[in-house]
């Protein structure tokens, strides 16, 4: 089983260096980062140097990542790109830098051996009432960000080649057909590409939209990747941990958000009594 990460991080070299170091299990596995081109050149430098020692370990060319805009889809379709030229693995991985397994190695190796090639992510039709405007809005309106600028424009979009819609989570754990899936509609149709440059919050509806039009619709399954918690703000908010007994009980494979500098014991205790 060979598992391929592609993990988009901004800062903590420190907590980005102890997810890989965590996750890494020699051939087994490979790592392609993103860094948000916005983030400091020192930071950037520390991060390469704490994963220096390791192997299997690509950084890639870097660009700037804004909440909600198409950077996070343009970082995740050049991790893709990376690992199936250079590594054609059975399944790919999509984390944060501020990610942290919550499961052992060995068992989610083992969920995927069970997997048998099939995809898991968060996904769902829209309309959906757990959205704003059912999420349509997302992609009838010309938007833009930047940082914290959102713009849009009442202008009404269609989405290309009379697609139906379906978001999810902006997370996912794809197999090797999937990927292939998506690496030739992309190849395929470019203007789709262009679309969703100016769809709003995009990496919750990019993939999901390709597979669950396509033939892996069958092949996906409806699955939360990660443990969040949402009750507080800013959310989803820093784990800690009084949140512990929670991740114990946490059917999810990961859990986010995490920060060593907020509080690094909770990170102590799932090393210690979750991933031993």
């Amino acid at each position: 089983m060979r598992i391929a990460y592609v993990i988009s991080a901004y800062k903590n070299p420190t907590h980005l260096s102890r997810l890989v170091h965590r996750l890494h299990t020699g051939s087994e596995t490979t790592f392609v980062v993103h860094v948000d081109r916005k983030t400091n050149t020192s930071v950037y430098e520390a991060m390469r140097d704490g994963l220096g020692n390791l192997g299997g370990i690509t950084f890639l060319p870097r660009h700037a990542c804004h909440w909600g805009g198409f950077g996070h889809v343009q970082a995740s379709l050049k991790g893709i790109r990376e690992v199936q030229r250079g590594w054609d693995p059975d399944y790919v991985i999509l984390l944060s830098g501020q990610d942290y397994p919550i499961k052992p190695n060995a068992y989610v190796r083992d969920f995927l051996e069970r997997g048998d090639g099939r995809s898991f992510f968060l996904h769902f039709a829209l309309p959906t009432d757990s959205w704003t405007g059912g999420g349509l809005i997302r992609f009838r309106r010309w938007h833009w960000r930047y940082r914290r600028l959102h713009i849009w424009l009442p202008l009404r979009r269609t989405l290309p080649a009379g697609l139906r819609p379906w978001g999810g989570s902006a997370y996912w754990i794809l197999s090797r057909s999937a990927l292939r899936t998506i690496a030739e509609f992309v190849e395929a149709n470019p203007s789709y590409v262009r679309f969703f440059r100016h769809v709003d919050i995009p990496d919750e509806l990019f993939f999901q939209t390709i597979l669950l039009n396509s033939p892996e619709a069958e092949r996906c399954v409806d699955f939360r990747l990660h443990h969040t918690e949402w009750s507080r703000s800013p959310a989803p908010a820093i784990l800690t941990k009084e949140d512990y007994s929670q991740l114990v009980t946490s059917p999810c494979l990961f859990a986010r958000k995490f920060d060593q500098t907020v509080d690094g014991e909770v990170l102590d205790l799932v090393d210690e009594k979750l991933l031993r």
